[in-house]
């Protein structure tokens, strides 16, 4: 019979409450989500705390309700020892660790956390709590200051200049996440995503001659900058409250329009122009786009946009949702409305990035 996650009856007689983890060794190593042993073996882990809830059972008993993460994956957890002293003692967005327990609840796997405290920096890799761009950031920046230096139109140039002599907007770009959990989603995923686009644009400007590569070029660079304000920079990633009212194609136009201002003069049609490719880029009004794409620049913006992030949303997937009842699939995704199936490829990728 499958347990409730609720009180356990075997409960431990040496188990300690939940809060109390000694800083200076009791916790000696660290589980990823996908390696939980689906045991009765205690287990320890670091992991992002994305929520909490305090909450009561059909019972009548209080528990509080965790929702963690790792780059692997994500999983619910549940407190029902000292559970106010559990709550205070950690923070949503913090990463935590903690001793647990697996539990099967209605076939679904969840964790009885034993106890429980805030990870000291030195307990955890960052790249084990999220992912992170596979390439070094400054790198990444370099491609993007190397493909503004090839833009040979004059007006776009000295936007682009405008917008990259900005020491804050530089800073702040190296770290944005480029979704809240789509695709890039994680601390520097916008630029990484950027740099895709930009190679992507580079290769279908050779193989179409018509298209004005100044102006996709341009549009690829600034076409998500409004994301460095719709979502915090924090490891769990949520929207602000300007992403929230405005979104992302709004907040990155009225940005647009204050650099615009410190060039000076911009040609009339060629500022519509850009606009156009700017607000265009979801595709479809369905999709977020106040226009849909009426130009080549703007409909190829869109395709290798949605190319690159629909190829991220697949490799995320398949990395963590695999089915155990059916190897080499994925379990069904509803974003996605399918299975993915990815045989021993994330092996073969796993290896690689290791």
């Amino acid at each position: 019979m499958d347990k409730q996650p609720e009180r356990d009856s075997e409960r431990a007689p040496d188990e300690r409450s939940a809060q109390d983890v000694d800083a200076k060794g009791d916790i000696l190593s660290t589980t990823l989500i996908a390696d939980i042993p689906n045991t009765k073996d205690d287990f320890v882990g670091t992991y992002l705390l994305k929520s909490k809830t305090l909450a009561e059972s059909k019972g009548g008993a209080h528990y509080l309700k965790l929702r963690l993460s790792d780059k692997s994956g994500e999983i619910d957890a549940f407190v029902w020892q000292d559970i106010e002293v559990a709550d205070s003692s950690v923070a949503t967005g913090q990463v935590i660790k903690l001793r647990g327990r697996v539990n099967i609840y209605q076939q679904k796997t969840n964790v009885r956390v034993l106890k429980l405290r805030p990870a000291s920096e030195n307990e955890y890799d960052v790249r084990t709590i999220v992912e992170c761009p596979k390439t070094d950031p400054e790198e990444l920046l370099a491609v993007v200051k190397k493909m503004i230096e090839g833009v040979s139109d004059p007006h776009y140039r000295a936007l682009l200049g405008a917008v990259f002599s900005d020491e804050e907007f530089v800073s702040r770009f190296k770290i944005a996440p480029g979704a809240k959990s789509i695709h890039h989603a994680y601390r520097g995923g916008l630029l990484e995503h950027t740099v895709s686009l930009l190679r992507l644009a580079t290769s279908i400007c050779e193989m179409f001659g018509d298209l004005d590569r100044n102006l996709l070029i341009t549009s690829c660079i600034l076409h998500d900058i409004g994301k460095m304000q719709e979502y915090n920079e924090e490891l769990a990633i949520e929207r602000t409250t300007k992403g929230r009212l405005l979104g992302h194609i709004v907040l990155g136009l009225l940005s647009l329009q204050r650099y615009v201002a410190r060039v000076g003069e911009f040609p009339p049609a060629k500022w519509e122009t850009l606009l156009h490719v700017l607000i265009s880029h979801h595709g479809s009004l369905e999709w977020g786009s106040p226009q849909v794409p009426m130009t080549l620049e703007a409909i190829a913006l869109h395709y290798i946009d949605n190319l690159d992030a629909k190829l991220s949303q697949f490799r995320t997937v398949s990395k963590r949702h695999k089915d155990p009842n059916f190897e080499g699939f994925t379990t069904y995704d509803k974003l996605l409305e399918r299975y993915v199936y990815f045989g021993d490829r994330s092996t073969e990728a796993d290896a690689v990035e290791g």
